[in-house]
């Protein structure tokens, strides 16, 4: 994959190994649709993968198309070859997840604090689709008591609940600067040793507003 030039090649599906650092998660209804237009169509979009051991290659972006073909009975797919570091291949990991699908929290959490003993959180915003203060809210996440990720995961099937979320707003500078200071104030009043303090704040500042209401939450 050199400047313009990009050459598709067929490659061996056993001889492709998904990442182990992918956040994305993508749901039943939509992967159902993927399946179907996999089949009837075959993939319009090749996955894209660098080289990994001997003979082999790992997957920088396209896991779900090459899980859908490996379950059709294919035995190859179309990729392009990347010359990524695994550096590298995550940061396109993530820039190219952004677009579709949505991360798991913790998953997403963990690949920046990854990313983040190499590059500076302030270069990694410039570089991914999240401000610096998303990347510094998700890896609070990482905070959490270790058993934390599973508890939660147990507990969404068993009460149909959605594992935690990171939301992102856009906001113009002004806006920022107000959010951020009720933040700071908020997290004044938390009790000592609270985790994740920011979405705390956040959490304390809406119950309150909508209190003022006069609507029971």
């Amino acid at each position: 994959m050199v400047g313009d030039r990009v050459e598709i090649v067929l490659i061996e599906l056993n001889k492709i190994t998904p990442n182990e650092y992918n956040p994305n998660v993508v749901s039943d209804d939509i992967l159902a649709k993927l399946r179907a237009e996999i089949g009837q169509k075959g993939v319009c979009v090749p996955i894209i993968v660098r080289r990994w051991g001997n003979d082999g290659y790992k997957i920088v972006d396209g896991y779900h198309r090459w899980l859908i073909c490996r379950d059709l009975g294919w035995r190859e797919i179309p990729c392009i070859i990347a010359d990524f570091d695994e550096k590298e291949a995550k940061i396109k990991t993530l820039q190219l997840n952004y677009m579709r699908g949505s991360a798991v929290p913790l998953k997403l959490a963990s690949l920046i604090y990854d990313l983040s003993k190499e590059i500076k959180l302030e270069d990694l915003a410039r570089r991914l689709p999240y401000e610096e203060v998303q990347l510094q809210d998700n890896l609070e996440l990482l905070k959490l008591p270790e058993d934390y990720g599973k508890a939660t995961e147990e507990q969404a099937i068993q009460e149909k609940e959605t594992l935690p979320s990171v939301i992102s707003f856009v906001l113009y500078k002004k806006q920022v600067e107000v959010v951020e200071k009720a933040i700071r104030l908020a997290i004044k009043i938390l009790p000592e040793g609270t985790k994740n303090q920011r979405a705390v704040a956040v959490e304390t500042i809406c119950t309150y507003f909508i209190e003022r209401q006069g609507v029971e939450i």
